[in-house]
């Protein structure tokens, strides 16, 4: 406000975000000259995936002014709207013959799990908990979806089996675990835990055991080569993309990404062994003024 009260300013803007690839390359780490921009929204992208056959993207998106789901081919084009609920529908994921995707919402009133056909139609919930349940991923066969939940009281992984809804406990600790990912081999999940005192790349069989910390220098896990021979993590610390060997347990860079205001979203990234895609979001807002007209008091009671 004005020192006089005669005028308020204000910032009017928000998350504006757009999907890009960037190639993975043996010889030397991807720069900003790698990448490709896929869509050109001026919105806040939500989540997205590479379907298994490498051709489609499904995207969360803000472009119709709610956060539903779109697809899109996977080089880039134009979007098919795939949900219009009212309520947001974020973090998507496809199923592993590329039939259905999974999510999570607010439809029920709570964020739980839900799974539609992927070209579209009626969504089954899959969780019904008053609590968070979030960021969904397949098992490799199908047969159950693996999910971050706040039931217990701190986040813990959780799995739902598709047929039954019946669910299982896999983490259980005072520690935050988020954002699973399954091995292609169905065998491991990972994880992102503080268990270390810093978030970390986790992993731990997919029967239940014992977790096992699987890097050092801080990350933020979500997906697997497909050929299940590394992890690829999105390091805060540098803000860059890295790899982890499973076959050396040994971590290396892939991105060299400067000189571009904004983020990528940690949780969101997706592969086809080919290429790292990724939501690029950033917050962009302008200054307004607006004159502020007082009611006058004209003394009546009226």
């Amino acid at each position: 406000m004005s020192p006089d009260g005669t005028k308020l300013a204000y910032v009017r803007g928000g998350q504006v975000g757009n999907v890009w690839r960037i190639p993975i390359l043996d010889e030397r780490e991807a720069t900003w000259a790698d990448a490709e921009q896929l869509t050109f929204d001026e919105a806040a992208i939500h989540g997205m995936d590479v379907s298994p056959d490498g051709t489609q993207l499904v995207v969360s998106s803000e472009r119709s002014g709610n956060t539903d789901l779109w697809t899109l081919p996977a080089d880039g084009g134009n979007m098919q709207q795939l949900t219009t609920d009212p309520t947001p529908d974020w973090t998507v994921r496809w199923s592993p013959d590329g039939q259905q995707v999974v999510f999570y919402s607010y439809r029920s009133g709570n964020r739980d799990i839900w799974i539609m056909p992927a070209t579209g139609g009626t969504a089954r919930q899959m969780t019904a908990h008053e609590a968070d349940d979030w960021y969904p991923a397949w098992s490799p066969d199908g047969t159950e979806i693996v999910f971050g939940s706040r039931r217990s009281g701190v986040f813990d992984i959780w799995a739902v089996s598709v047929a039954s809804g019946e669910e299982r406990l896999l983490t259980n600790s005072r520690f935050r675990d988020d954002l699973p990912g399954w091995s292609p081999d169905g065998q491991w999940l990972t994880f992102s835990s503080n268990r270390s005192g810093q978030s970390e790349v986790w992993g731990i069989p997919a029967v239940g055991g014992e977790p096992e910390q699987l890097t050092t220098g801080g990350g933020q896990p979500r997906i697997w080569s497909p050929d299940g021979r590394e992890i690829y993590f999105w390091r805060r610390r540098d803000a860059q993309f890295w790899a982890l060997s499973m076959d050396t347990r040994t971590e290396h860079r892939l991105t060299h990404l400067t000189g571009r205001f904004g983020s990528a979203d940690i949780g969101e990234m997706s592969t086809d062994g080919h290429y790292l895609y990724f939501p690029w979001n950033a917050r962009q807002g302008d200054i307004w003024v607006m004159d502020v007209i007082q009611d006058q008091d004209d003394g009546s009671d009226d």
